[in-house]
């Protein structure tokens, strides 16, 4: 039996945590042991890990890996700076295989970094036989590792295969990093279960008008300024669920009574279930400025919902313009103007919606590519 480690930074909500977890649910464990590292151990997702996992905690040095040196408070802020002087010197290499001595009591087959990025580094300098890097970001948009390139291209020297959630992540990553082999598969994503969750009855009115909804992190990436925009100048044709929450709360709140329509807009906050509220809107409104490969929106798809989208990385594989949604340019402009068109298009949105409930995502084709990469292929 093959011993596999997966290491993650943290398990915080969000993509990464979600889609690891659906990996780490599929995965099967008559073929594999498998262990979960999560480096600075917190975060709701870890309530989320299969109870057949064995969690292990990192070291106190890793307790602010994931924390950005402008939000460390007075506690943290002198591990944070010793932690960014150990990258900057590279004698992070050195301490990685200290550390990793004090937590792991075993060899590993197959390591596989859950984020590219500090994850990359502490997986290349361990130990395991075969290392696998996962990229969940268009680094071309957004390159989180651009204080230390020639440590993480020093690390990527060590890494056997990369794996990129989209097209766009595999040439943005491979461009920025120069490597080769990298390879192109997208994420596991829970059918059944949020079909499930998406059958869940709520309680919500009828409405003759369209049920727009954004479901993201209140983060500027998410650009939900755009939604709140376009909504106050369509307002008689639409209704518009946010559900969400983070460091933006606030100024979209002011944004939106600005433009008078605070009190029009539901604002339902984060939801451990928003697949019913999914499933009972129209349309769902994707507006990031950039994604790697954006998985709420196959979630919208599976709850029977279309998408409007902005064009960002992994859009264009997942969405069939006739059938499942739209794809407008990336700014402000085609989006508003994608809703102008669409504002007294309810009929055709729910041609939509029948026809999405014969969708099923390919999972199967995704978890057969994956084992043959743990098993040596890949490339």
């Amino acid at each position: 039996m093959k011993k596999i480690l997966f290491v993650n930074d943290e398990m915080v909500v969000g993509g990464v945590s979600r889609i690891l977890n659906n990996l780490l649910k599929n995965i099967d464990l008559n073929q594999y042991e498998v262990d979960l590292l999560v480096l600075h151990h917190h975060g709701d997702m870890l309530k989320e890990v299969p109870k057949n996992i064995n969690i292990i905690k990192g070291t106190e040095f890793f307790n602010t890996i994931d924390i950005p040196l402008k939000n460390c408070n007075i506690t943290n802020i002198f591990s944070k700076l010793r932690l960014l002087l150990y990258m900057k010197t590279g004698l992070i290499k050195n301490k990685i295989k200290k550390e990793r001595a004090k937590i792991l009591n075993k060899k590993y087959d197959i390591e596989f970094s859950a984020k590219e990025g500090f994850c990359t580094i502490f997986n290349a300098y361990g130990d395991s036989l075969r290392k696998i890097n996962w990229i969940q970001v268009d680094y071309a948009e957004e390159n989180y590792s651009k204080n230390h390139i020639n440590l993480v291209k020093d690390a990527l020297k060590h890494i056997d295969i990369n794996i990129a959630c989209s097209e766009k992540v595999k040439d943005s990553y491979s461009k920025i990093f120069e490597i080769t082999n990298i390879k192109v598969v997208h994420n596991l994503i829970d059918n059944d279960k949020i079909k499930t969750l998406a059958r869940t009855e709520i309680n919500i009115k009828e409405t003759n008008k369209i049920r727009l909804i954004a479901v993201a992190r209140f983060h500027k990436q998410k650009a939900i300024d755009r939604i709140i925009t376009a909504y106050s100048k369509l307002k008689d044709y639409y209704e518009l669920i946010l559900i969400g929450d983070g460091t933006l709360k606030n100024e979209l709140e002011t944004i939106a009574k600005k433009l008078n329509v605070y009190n029009d807009i539901l604002w339902l906050g984060f939801q451990k279930n928003p697949y019913q509220y999914i499933k009972k809107s129209d349309l769902f409104v994707l507006s990031s400025l950039y994604e790697g490969y954006p998985t709420i929106t196959i979630e919208s798809l599976i709850s029977t919902t279309p998408v409007l989208s902005t064009r960002v990385s992994g859009i264009d594989e997942q969405l069939d313009f006739e059938e499942s949604g739209f794809v407008v340019e990336n700014n402000y402009n085609a989006l508003f103007e994608k809703l102008n068109f669409l504002k007294d298009k309810k009929e055709l949105l729910k041609d939509y919606k029948n026809k999405l409930e014969e969708y099923s995502y390919d999972n199967e084709k995704i978890l057969d590519t994956l084992n043959d990469i743990f098993n040596g292929g890949g490339l």
